[in-house]
């Protein structure tokens, strides 16, 4: 499984700063987002980042594209369309197998993300992101590209259940969900227990981790990984254990993000070390019980004394 530093992170920082303290700290990659580049020119800007993170020794695993896929306007989602086209070409010329984002937003209240979303989507919404979806998704497999589509607030997949709708509507090999517990945790109860995954199984292509605490109807993400409401040693070992890929953490919080990053790294690995161990102890234990069971039915046996 592969370990990524979301550009976010960095996001007052320049491009350079990102794969510097990814070298720094071993991640695998980075998502690059638009903080770091201009959507506009897309096919110039990845090719300027990739020649910069190789300097580095650090490869971009996915590019970030924002959606406009469920305006009422037709002429507004196809071109939203053709830049996320784009997007995956641009990915595709140099070996970056995802692009992730969302389909666009549907919003009521910016300060309270129950109300936005999922919450105002009707079906039309959904059957313009899935149309959306389907044509991009068409596009990606030719270029050997997947399509991340991410739990994210105020689009209408803004919970694992509205993004595995979609993604059923889809019904498209090369477009994935991203889970991001996170985004969705004040946005919907069911999304606050990591066996909501399982309604993505199968098509589960990514994993975006940080914490937080609720703050009315919006997250406070001013708090570390390991802390917060979210018990996200159950989230990841249970987004492993569907075989997704790779886990991608950022800090969304205030003030210097250098300090939670770098412990955020730790954990996760401590975490995916920690299941590992677990996992050979109950195996250990299991077969000490199995190797019991013999000598446990002699003793049983014995004590009941001769048959008659």
């Amino acid at each position: 499984m592969k370990l990524v530093l979301h550009s976010y992170t960095f996001r007052r920082y320049p491009l350079r700063h990102v794969f510097a303290v990814a070298a720094r700290h071993g991640w695998d990659g980075i998502e690059l987002v638009h903080f770091h580049f201009d959507p506009a020119r897309v096919e110039a800007e990845v090719a300027d980042a990739v020649a910069l993170g190789r300097r580095y020794g650090v490869g971009v695993h996915c590019v970030g594209y924002t959606g406009d896929f469920v305006d009422a306007d037709p002429a507004r989602r196809i071109r939203s369309l053709n830049l996320v086209e784009r997007t995956i070409a641009a990915a595709a010329r140099h070996g970056i197998g995802m692009v992730n984002g969302w389909s666009g937003t549907l919003e009521r209240d910016p300060d309270d993300w129950r109300v936005n979303g999922s919450a105002l989507a009707e079906e039309v919404h959904y059957e313009r992101a899935a149309d959306g979806y389907r044509r991009l998704g068409e596009y990606a497999a030719r270029h050997g590209v997947r399509v991340g589509v991410e739990v994210y607030p105020g689009s209408v997949h803004d919970t694992v259940a509205g993004a595995a709708k979609l993604l059923a509507m889809v019904d498209h090999p090369a477009v994935v969900a991203t889970a991001d517990p996170g985004n969705a945790y004040v946005v919907s109860p069911a999304d606050r227990d990591p066996a909501v995954l399982d309604q993505l199984a199968g098509r589960l292509g990514y994993f975006h981790l940080k914490n937080l605490h609720p703050g009315g109807g919006r997250a406070d993400f001013n708090v570390d990984t390991a802390d917060g409401v979210l018990d996200n040693y159950a989230w990841i070992t249970k987004a492993a254990s569907l075989g997704v890929p790779a886990i991608c953490v950022e800090y969304c919080g205030d003030g210097d993000p250098h300090p939670p990053i770098a412990r955020a790294g730790d954990y996760v690995r401590d975490c995916l070390a920690l299941r590992d161990d677990l996992a050979r102890r109950h195996a250990e234990a299991e077969a000490a019980e199995a190797a019991d069971q013999p000598l446990r039915r002699a003793a049983l046996a014995g004590a009941a004394g001769p048959a008659r």
